[in-house]
């Protein structure tokens, strides 16, 4: 499997872009941003076939009215139904955004959101399982302040487990993904852990308890992290090979 990694900060970073992974044709989070950068890239909508969201905070959902649209425009809904993967209040999410930035007026612009946009809405609750060609992609509740529902995903394929984790404090499903993930990205986004965040000291506890299970750390502000080499921190557009 290839991993590129898209964007590897947090809202508040200056030097990375707003967190989002592409593990072969799976998007993981879309938020401000994104689009551009994928293009920059050279990677096209056409390359992406499942959307997974985490949450609905702005730096990993506000890009999904860009996404989509684009990829109306180049005609590219014409060819695959696109499946958009995340938690319960998912559509009515969408249609909230898409009618906030390109609403005219028109109460029922939206009623047919899948159909015009050949997407499939799939709403997942804590640990139920999204199954197809070949992948599975199991949905985690995890802890973020008062946002709810917060998703991590353990992404089934080729004999592997890869986990994604962005966006937690410390919990048992977290520590559930890490026993049971090959490879895990996952929260790093302060050194010490915060009301809404996970801490890169914990994170290095996580490794010490499941040290088969290779770390990324994401979702990161800009701290300085040289010293440490338990953990595998990767920049905006590296690629990587699982």
């Amino acid at each position: 499997m290839k991993v590129t990694f898209i964007g590897t900060g947090t809202m508040g970073s200056t030097t990375r872009g707003n967190q989002s992974l592409l593990v072969d044709d799976i998007l993981f989070d879309v938020g401000c941003g994104t689009v551009k950068k994928i293009e920059s890239l050279k990677i096209y909508t056409k390359d992406i076939n499942y959307l997974v969201i985490s949450h609905f905070h702005a730096d990993h959902f506000f890009d999904i009215p860009n996404y989509l649209i684009g990829r109306n425009i180049r005609n590219e809904h014409l060819k695959r139904t696109l499946p958009i993967i995340g938690g319960i209040g998912l559509k009515n999410r969408l249609i909230q955004l898409f009618t906030l930035a390109f609403g005219d007026g028109n109460k029922d612009k939206y009623n047919n959101f899948e159909r015009d946009f050949n997407v499939k809405l799939i709403e997942l609750k804590n640990e139920e399982e999204y199954i197809d060609e070949g992948i599975s992609i199991k949905a985690y509740e995890l802890e973020h302040g008062a946002c709810k529902p917060i998703l991590g995903f353990i992404l089934s394929k080729e004999n592997k487990k890869i986990g994604y984790a962005t966006d937690t404090i410390l919990c048992d499903n977290l520590k559930t993904m890490c026993r049971n993930s090959d490879t895990i990205f996952i929260d790093s986004t302060n050194t010490i852990p915060t009301r809404m965040h996970i801490g890169l000291n914990e994170v290095l506890e996580l490794k010490k308890e499941n040290k088969d299970t290779n770390f990324f750390a994401i979702h990161r502000s800009d701290y300085i992290h040289n010293h440490i080499k338990e953990i595998n921190f990767p920049e905006d557009e590296d690629c990587i090979k699982i």
